[in-house]
């Protein structure tokens, strides 16, 4: 695995998105950073599940 900077993200959020105008629904993710950027990763058709996981390397 590459050494890589870690990003600093302090939220990930889902939007339900309607919109009336265009006749469409769907969901939007964003990633909030630390340094006040805000990303949007995707836009999906379907809601999609928030699961948490932890992981251990040894």
């Amino acid at each position: 695995m590459k050494n890589r900077k870690l990003e600093k993200i302090r939220e990930i959020r889902v939007e339900e998105v309607y919109d009336y105008e265009e006749k469409r629904h769907f969901y939007r993710v964003y990633f909030y950073y630390d340094d006040g950027r805000i990303e949007i990763m995707s836009e999906s058709s379907t809601k999609p599940v928030l699961a948490r996981y932890v992981s251990e390397v040894y």
